[in-house]
């Protein structure tokens, strides 16, 4: 007699999986450079060169550690309410 039980099928774990992370208090995602650039489509130099040294972009978030600090990071929030703004109307 088999005594296992039903499994659920893939969507439904996808739908639970999904309404526990709209319910869950995730941190915010922190971005680095080269998160940045693939969501922007450009490279990294261009988005140190050319984005984030704007005086008007976010503060970058810089964590210390023992050896020194971790390279620049930026709430993905803060980016992408920046680049909303700098969109066309």
């Amino acid at each position: 007699m088999d005594m296992r039980l039903p499994q659920p099928r893939t969507e439904e774990l996808l739908n639970a999986i999904l309404e526990e992370l709209k319910t869950s208090k995730m941190p915010k995602r922190l971005w680095s450079v080269a998160d940045i650039a693939a969501y922007l489509n450009r490279s990294k130099v261009t988005i140190q060169q050319r984005v984030v040294c704007k005086p008007d972009f976010p503060n970058a978030v810089r964590i210390p550690t023992q050896t020194g600090k971790v390279g620049p990071l930026w709430y993905q929030e803060e980016v992408k309410r920046y680049v909303k703004r700098h969109q066309k109307k």
